[in-house]
């Protein structure tokens, strides 16, 4: 794919690293989720507007080190400068280029260092670095969050790229985080927000580091379309499974990455009533900060997973429930005679924990991802911005 990238470092963040990127392609249809907060953050207003009005775009821009929210008409006003002066200096149309932001709420953009950083960055084109584009866009992020996929349909080659960010406050809808994905797929935008939809749900849309969410959390996916394949319904799930490898990778990243975090959690919901019932219970185990510390202490204990299930007030039968972490059947109707010590070593030796259980109500499943919860994230963020 011809995407070119620039990169600067405009003093925004207080590390002095990059933080500023500009992505240029050619026109592209694209499917954009944002934030569900109702303190949006003034770039996710403008992109909102923008969202409504374009089918395509020709590129990004993106700001780290300040989130641009909670900063009322002058914050909004700053977010479309940054959109016009990347058109400008990219030499693209109008309403071609999202605005995103991430860092400190309720501070608003030190503009000098903006313009400057985006005409250095546009000014500087290359071709795209994964690995430098995320670094560019990270905040407390401890590594850089990129991926790559080459795949075939129909014996014809097409590729999907990523990379996100997002450590913590880090919870859907959206799930701070920012995720760019792109194909160089033929698609039609309805075909591909349809598709782009059901991904996002089952990946960002079904992780959670603090029950936090975010002002600013966005997720856009580009297709160029200057690849062979052309995705029609014939082959549109083939395409899907592609699309949910490479966004699965980044969302579980920003888990891994959760801030402070020493173990990615995987829980599987299986035999429920809807898939809706299965992420709900997914979501209120993720959620009980009792079980997240108990990971932590590699503590299997299992009555705080099943207290956040019966927080949610439904009719579940729990003598028909089967419970497992690991390969370790921790509840059968009633507690098990299990290996405790050895329930215990799995979860200290393995940084990613699978936790399984089985509601004995239905057919539908989901997966839901989170990390535990430990000293280093309260002393990430009782320090964030002192």
């Amino acid at each position: 794919m011809d995407i070119k990238m620039g990169v600067a470092k405009a003093g925004i963040k207080p590390s002095g690293d990059y933080d500023i990127l500009v992505l240029r392609f050619k026109p592209s249809v694209y499917s954009l989720y944002l934030t569900q907060n109702s303190l949006p953050a003034a770039p996710v207003v403008y992109d909102r507007q923008l969202r409504e009005k374009v089918e395509k775009i020709s590129g990004i821009v993106v700001n780290s080190g300040n989130a641009n929210a909670a900063t009322g008409e002058d914050g909004l006003k700053d977010a479309k400068e940054m959109a016009e002066l990347t058109e400008n200096c990219l030499s693209l149309k109008e309403n071609s280029v999202f605005v995103f932001s991430t860092g400190v709420i309720g501070v608003r953009l030190p503009m000098d260092k903006v313009r400057k950083g985006i005409k250095e960055a546009c000014s500087n084109l290359q071709p795209l670095d994964l690995k430098l584009a995320s670094r560019s866009i990270s905040t407390t992020d401890s590594f850089e969050k990129y991926t790559s996929l080459q795949f075939s349909i129909d014996g014809k080659k097409g590729q999907v790229v990523g990379i996100s960010k997002g450590a913590g406050m880090i919870h859907p809808s959206m799930a701070t985080m920012l995720a760019y994905i792109f194909t160089d797929v033929q698609i039609d935008k309805p075909l591909l927000d349809k598709v782009s939809k059901e991904v996002v749900e089952k990946t960002f849309n079904s992780i959670d580091v603090d029950g936090c969410e975010s002002t600013n959390d966005s997720v856009l996916i580009v297709a160029t379309g200057e690849g062979e394949i052309k995705i029609t319904e014939e082959n549109i799930e083939e395409f899907k499974g592609y699309l949910y490898k490479v966004a699965l990778q980044l969302a579980k990243m920003i888990v891994k990455d959760g801030e402070g975090a020493t173990k990615l959690i995987q829980i599987d919901v299986f035999q429920a009533e809807s898939p809706q019932e299965a992420k709900e219970v997914g979501e209120a185990i993720a959620l009980s900060n009792l079980f997240k510390t108990a990971m932590f202490g590699n503590d299997p204990n299992w009555g705080r997973i099943l207290s956040a299930v019966g927080q949610l007030h439904k009719d579940i039968d729990f003598s028909k429930v089967k419970l497992y972490i690991g390969d370790f059947l921790i509840y059968d109707g009633k507690p098990t005679n299990y290996d405790r010590e050895r329930a215990v070593e799995y979860l200290k030796n393995n940084s990613e924990v699978v936790v399984k259980l089985y509601l004995s109500r239905g057919d539908a499943s989901w997966s839901y991802y989170t990390c535990d919860l430990t000293y280093k994230y309260v002393e990430i963020n009782a320090e964030y911005t002192t």
